[in-house]
């Protein structure tokens, strides 16, 4: 009996031990149910945390187009291939998820990403003996098109996915890249990196939108699920000013002067001087923006790369001492060298003897330092100089549309400073400042700011956000005393003593200045010294009365045997482009239509009869030499298809035995394209026309020979010299 009784209090103890725990977990569940929180977690919550999925809806970022609507700059899916490996992936479908033969997705996908078998093999083995999820194949299986992606999908590959996005494109490539700039990939988006996407970028770049969905434990969807979205805010576009047609004109001069002469730089610019718009811009080297490989040059030298910009300054020089009423151009001076007193060192002429005696009109037409050195110092004064260097604005930014803008420097401490100062060396300005001030020549006195960004508009509404207008900063000069510096500039085009005359124009009259700068030697502190060490550069307008272009256009150290010769290549670029360009805008042709009768082009006639030749070009009133005794012409020069007006000089070698012509009176151009024309190498003694030449008349010679010539100015010019235009020297 005792047994029983502790039995069943045993019993009465577990079962109200049981019922106590009964009751405290069902107390528990119905907790949970009622409130839905454990231990203040929301389980609600803490479920559809869980379960809940986020994907981004990419904004596209905005496009950037030229005047005319072309698309600069473009956006264009990419995707990246990669294959799962893990096969719980495949648990609860119909069919694989992952891969199951590698030995034949390696084989399948091979052509297509440019791989070796053995090598997707490889990826996929190692990936699987290191139980990886997923396993990608480097560059290779990357940025793949939307074409190649469908072309891999409808091999039906197990396993094989892709994850796509948006990638910048530049459909013309190296086409003004350095204007555009480019993107990279931030941690959420694109960003822009260089150029105009960069600048813009707070407008390109676009806002991203998202879909949030619920899925179950394999990552499915669920059905009937409730889903939000929030769409994306894609971009802003951009319309530039640059002109397709006028870019295209200037970079495949550029690229020309590139692959001819092997420069260190190149740099030129197309303006509305009458708006401020930039319609072309580029420089050598440059890069394609989809790659960026090798990029040797990051600046977009117009506007970030001071220098001394030579005797395209003297423009200013000018155009201060006429405003001033101290310039006379009857007046005369003596031309060779000046200083301003034993203490200091001379200033001399490019021509180191001088031409004598000359005016002052003279001088600005031969780019005579000593001119523009004697009108600073003895007329005009530093101080007012230095004035009207503010007021054409030297002293500041431009304040262009375009990140990476710098800043020269005046250096006007010294007197031989300011005087060198005068005529474009010591102080340092970027080409772009050049050009903002030389606005006021095409607006009566009046500069106008430069600028690339035409507008802005929402690419979702096309509500017209920003409109750039043209901008007015300053008159430092007169009406009156634009005319006179108009004029001046286009005799240095159109005189004989003129050192721009090789950048005249066929079909338009034109106006400029001509610069052949120095190059600092850092080592030695002072400047180099071989024939090429010289940024050529030239900016002018046209056409002259009411100019409806400006060009700007440097080449620095260019491959050329001779230091005169480097003229030809900015030459070449201006001429090309301008002459192009004008007459794409429907320019009327303003040259005086007698010089237009007389331009004669010079047609293919290699092979032809010598006599034959010789008569028909001599009928056009050409002259016309016979370099050898052969009876078959060989080549010409100046090349077929090139413009050529009456009593010029034109070339003819025959396939017999090379003789020597007499050259007396001969430019030393001409005598440049005679070796040119038969390998001779040449050399040279002054400046001016032969009067010298150490292979005589008639006699044969080889091109192992070496031609010197000795040159002399005289006062009558062929009508087919180009004056050359060296700079400055200071010893």
């Amino acid at each position: 009996m005792e047994n029983k009784k502790q039995s069943g209090i045993i019993l009465l103890i577990v079962v109200i031990i049981f019922s106590a725990l009964f009751i405290t977990i069902l107390g528990r569940f119905m907790f949970i149910q009622v409130t839905g929180e454990v231990q203040s977690v929301d389980l609600v919550s803490y479920s559809e945390k869980y379960r809940e999925a986020n994907s981004t809806l990419t904004a596209e970022r905005g496009k950037i187009y030229d005047r005319s609507g072309m698309t600069l700059a473009d956006n264009r899916p990419v995707y990246k291939l990669y294959a799962i490996l893990r096969e719980s992936y495949s648990e609860n479908s119909p069919t694989p998820l992952h891969v199951e033969d590698i030995n034949e997705t390696a084989e399948q996908l091979a052509p297509y990403l440019d791989m070796d078998v053995s090598s997707i093999r490889s990826i996929l083995e190692n990936g699987r003996e290191n139980d990886q999820f997923q396993v990608e194949f480097g560059t290779n299986g990357n940025r793949l098109s939307k074409e190649e992606k469908e072309e891999i999908e409808s091999l039906n590959l197990p396993g094989i996915n892709f994850e796509g996005h948006l990638e910048r494109y530049y459909p013309n490539g190296l086409y003004a890249s350095q204007v555009i700039g480019f993107t990279e990939r931030g941690e959420e988006s694109l960003k822009g990196a260089y150029g105009i996407e960069s600048e813009l970028d707070e407008y390109l770049q676009g806002t991203d939108g998202f879909v949030k969905y619920y899925q179950d434990s394999y990552g499915y969807q669920l059905l009937n699920a409730e889903e939000t979205v929030q769409s994306p805010e894609n971009g802003d576009h951009v319309e530039l000013t640059i002109d397709q047609k006028i870019q295209t004109f200037l970079e495949d001069a550029l690229t020309s002067v590139e692959e001819t002469y092997d420069p260190e730089r190149v740099m030129a610019a197309v303006m509305d001087p009458n708006t401020g718009e930039i319609l072309a811009m580029s420089n050598r080297p440059t890069f394609d923006p989809n790659t960026r490989e090798n990029i040797e040059n990051w600046y977009n030298d117009i506007i970030s790369t001071p220098f001394e910009l030579g005797s395209t300054l003297k423009i200013f020089s000018l155009a201060a001492a006429i405003e001033e009423g101290v310039y006379d151009g009857e007046d005369t001076f003596k031309s060779g060298q000046y200083r301003i007193n034993e203490n200091f060192r001379p200033v001399r002429d490019h021509d180191r003897d001088g031409w004598g005696v000359i005016t002052y009109d003279e001088g600005v037409m031969r780019s005579s330092n000593v001119a523009f050195a004697k009108l600073l110092w003895e007329e005009l004064g530093p101080d007012s100089f230095l004035d009207y260097l503010h007021d054409f604005h030297f002293d500041r930014l431009t304040e262009i549309d375009l990140s990476g803008e710098e800043l020269g420097v005046i250096q006007y401490r010294y007197p031989m400073e300011q005087i060198t100062t005068s005529f474009g060396q010591g102080s340092t300005f970027t080409p772009i400042q050049l050009m903002k001030a030389t606005t006021a020549l095409a607006n009566e006195g009046e500069m106008v700011r430069p600028y690339v960004v035409s507008s802005i508009t929402d690419s979702t509404t096309g509500e017209l956000l920003h409109q750039n207008e043209t901008e007015t900063v300053g008159q430092p000069i007169s009406p009156e005393t634009v005319d006179e510096v108009v004029e001046l500039l286009e005799e240095s085009v159109t005189s004989d003593i003129g050192t721009g005359r090789r950048f005249a124009l066929d079909d338009f009259t034109s106006f400029g200045k001509t610069g052949t700068a120095q190059i600092p030697d850092s080592e030695s502190g002072g400047y180099l010294t071989s024939h090429n060490d010289y940024v050529f550069s030239y900016i002018g307008m046209a056409p002259s009365e009411e100019p409806e272009l400006m060009m700007y256009v440097a080449v620095k150290q260019p491959d050329v045997d001779y230091y005169n010769e480097g003229g030809l290549t900015t030459s070449y670029i201006y001429r090309t482009v301008m002459e192009n360009s004008l007459h794409y805008l429907e320019v009327t042709p303003d040259q005086d239509q007698e010089q237009s009768v007389e331009a004669i082009g010079l047609e293919q006639v290699d092979g032809e009869p010598v006599d034959e030749v010789k008569e028909q070009l001599e009928s056009s009133h050409l002259k016309v030499e016979v370099i050898g005794d052969g009876e078959k012409v060989e080549s010409i020069w100046p090349n077929t298809g090139s413009q050529v007006l009456q009593n010029q000089r034109v070339l003819l070698l025959t396939d017999g035995q090379m003789t020597m012509p007499d050259l007396t009176g001969w430019s030393l151009r001409e005598v440049l394209a005679l070796g040119q024309l038969t390998d001779i190498k040449i050399d040279y003694i002054g400046t001016g026309f032969v009067t010298d030449q150490s292979i005589e008349m008639n006699s044969t010679f080889s091109q192992d020979r070496i031609l010197v010539v000795e040159l002399n100015e005289r006062e009558e010019k062929d009508a087919t010299e180009e004056s050359e235009d060296p700079e400055f020297e200071i010893e």
